[in-house]
């Protein structure tokens, strides 16, 4: 089997499970979630992986944002407020309830939800603010814009198997900052499918370097100049990426690089 028969059988190993047998309970989440955010609420937008075609069943199997109100809690504490409102709501449905930086894991039997409360900026835009608990302020972004520049990237399949490695390693990497730094990163590169593993190697070879890695590079959420995804990782996490890129690098087989 070539390299890219093998990467092939990897990404088909950790495709997205299917939905199907959790229709009704999504429905409910959605419904109960519509009831909490009550005269604030607009809609709950597909906002993660699924939505932009870099889904992998080892990662979070559904994403959801929900779209609130402009106003929405505005006198009375803001996003920090319904950051920490859907949180206790959620505690009071699902256990365990997990904080993450801007959402909440929940489990549904063996599906794991992410779900991000939002608020809409006013007038025709799909800008939102989001609450980031890790340094308690809040970041404005666009979600849509996202799903756009990732699912038109050409670069979906090297970023699957990059997220299949990142979590076979067990590695701190958000997703959005993985997703726009692969696609920096390849830019120039073929995006033929028989390049496949040359584009991949690649990627963890540049991960791996010693001088000009590209985690040392300004990364720049297109939706905002002021957020800057090269900053949700500290030095710290990203010397565990380039420490475990080395080691990969170092492999003969792909077999003991992603399996």
């Amino acid at each position: 089997m070539d390299s890219n028969m093998y990467l092939e059988t990897i990404l088909n190993k950790y495709a997205p499970r299917s939905l199907d047998s959790y229709t009704l309970n999504i429905l409910l989440l959605k419904s109960d979630l519509q009831k909490w955010a009550s005269s604030c609420y607009i809609s709950i937008l597909n906002s993660g992986s699924r939505a932009k075609g870099t889904a992998i069943s080892i990662a979070s199997d559904v994403d959801y944002l929900i779209s609130l109100t402009s106003d929405c809690n505005a006198n009375n504490g803001g996003l920090k407020s319904i950051y920490d409102s859907l949180y206790n709501h959620l505690r009071t449905k699902y256990n365990p309830v997990r904080k993450q930086n801007v959402s909440f894991r929940i489990k549904i039997g063996n599906l794991e939800v992410d779900i991000t409360p939002a608020r809409k900026q006013s007038g025709n835009t799909n800008d939102h603010w989001l609450y980031v608990s890790k340094q308690d302020t809040w970041k404005q972004t666009n979600i849509q814009k996202h799903i756009n520049d990732i699912s038109g990237s050409g670069r979906l399949n090297e970023i699957k198997l990059l997220k299949i490695w990142r979590e076979l390693n067990g590695l701190d990497f958000p997703s959005i900052y993985l997703e726009y730094l692969s696609i920096s990163s390849l830019s120039g590169k073929s995006k033929d499918a028989s390049k496949l593993s040359d584009n991949f190697i690649f990627l963890l070879r540049e991960l791996a370097k010693d001088t000009n890695n590209p985690l040392n590079s300004r990364i720049v959420d297109p939706a905002n100049s002021n957020n800057i995804l090269s900053d949700l990782l500290t030095a710290t996490e990203k010397k565990a990426i380039i420490s475990k890129a080395k080691t990969s690098c170092g492999k003969q087989y792909w077999k003991d690089i992603v399996w």
